[in-house]
């Protein structure tokens, strides 16, 4: 009943037109999702957050969004609360979007006011994946490639002029990706690029996101470049050696992967990689690796990643690193280092 009342309703919509809350461009954010920018859209009205009903979402209303939250481009907009309902009032019925807006305000929506009744509840709220500001195009995966902003219409490079490495690791911890390994530049601007971006980005390193990082503007809005920069961005961001529960300068090689401690496979383990876990660890130098019971709690996953350190690396994530491609490691497999 809910439901039929629900469809209904889509053909009243134009007659329902609501415009700018007092003038004001009402205030988003994308709420629970695995960073800002995705998620259940909400919309805060007299100082309070509530949903927006999915009633005739479109990738217009997405993308607007996602602009007006500097979030790049929609890639995706979930449905059934697949980022779980939400919670308190519904303030929206429904957006218009054409999607050229800057804001939501903009666009032709319902008036504002609290619809949770008996056709109306969380289980619809609207729901966002927006691509984020910058993303590493053109490389083996989505954590290396040629630095690239969103202007709001288009992915455009950066350049490669003053492009520093603490610039580089903001942009890869926003992508999830870890430590930055290397800068490079060089790679030719293709003609059809037609666009350089016109900013130089002064980040610190400690940058929540490249968004915030302070920008110079470059003459007449052209960089001086030999290229697009490139980021290499390595998820294996921390290590730990583990003995009997404890961290120490010896004992079972662990990484942490997406917030989640792994033990490493000791296939083509290496007394030079052992060597660069020591030294960043600031236990010396590698003694020796030894073979020896798998001491993670059975069901924990082995990473399965290859390392070729040539011993010199001062980290572990700087040394070239390939996938074994074959199953997990067997529980009785896994590295293990002894340092001085």
């Amino acid at each position: 009943m809910a439901l039929g009342r629900r469809l209904s309703l889509r053909g009243l919509c134009v007659l329902l037109l609501g415009t700018m809350v007092g003038g004001q461009v009402l205030e988003l954010r994308l709420k629970d999702g695995a960073h800002r920018c995705e998620g259940r859209v909400e919309v805060k009205h007299q100082g309070e957050w509530g949903t927006v009903d999915d009633l005739e979402w479109s990738w217009k209303d997405a993308s607007v969004v996602c602009r007006q939250l500097g979030c790049g481009a929609a890639v995706g907009i979930p449905q059934d609360a697949y980022f779980g309902p939400g919670l308190g009032p519904i303030w929206l019925l429904y957006t218009l979007c054409e999607g050229t807006e800057s804001t939501v305000s903009e666009c032709r929506h319902s008036n504002i006011k609290d619809y949770r009744n008996g056709s109306y509840f969380h289980d619809w709220d609207a729901e966002v994946v927006c691509s984020g500001f910058v993303r590493l195009a053109g490389g083996d995966g989505p954590c290396s490639g040629r630095v690239e902003v969103y202007s709001g219409e288009a992915w455009i490079p950066v350049s490669d002029g003053n492009f520093t490495l603490p610039t580089a690791q903001v942009i890869c911890a926003e992508l999830g990706c870890g430590k930055a390994v290397s800068v490079q530049g060089h790679e030719l601007f293709r003609e059809s690029d037609g666009q350089v971006w016109g900013e130089e980005f002064r980040c610190e390193g400690e940058e929540p996101e490249l968004r915030v990082c302070p920008r110079v503007s470059c003459p007449g809005g052209t960089c001086h470049h030999s290229g697009a920069a490139q980021v290499v961005c390595s998820a294996y961001s921390e290590v730990r050696l583990m003995i009997n529960g404890s961290s120490q300068c010896e004992g079972q090689v662990e990484m942490n992967i997406s917030g989640q401690w792994r033990a490493l496979c000791a296939s083509h383990w290496s007394l030079a990689n052992a060597n660069v876990v020591c030294r960043q660890l600031g236990c010396g130098v590698a003694i020796s690796t030894p073979g020896g019971p798998h001491l993670a709690e059975r069901g924990d996953r082995i990473l399965t990643a290859r390392f070729h350190c040539s011993g010199a690396e001062s980290f572990l994530w700087s040394c070239p690193v390939t996938a074994l491609g074959g199953p997990d490691c067997s529980h009785g497999n896994t590295a293990s280092v002894i340092c001085s």
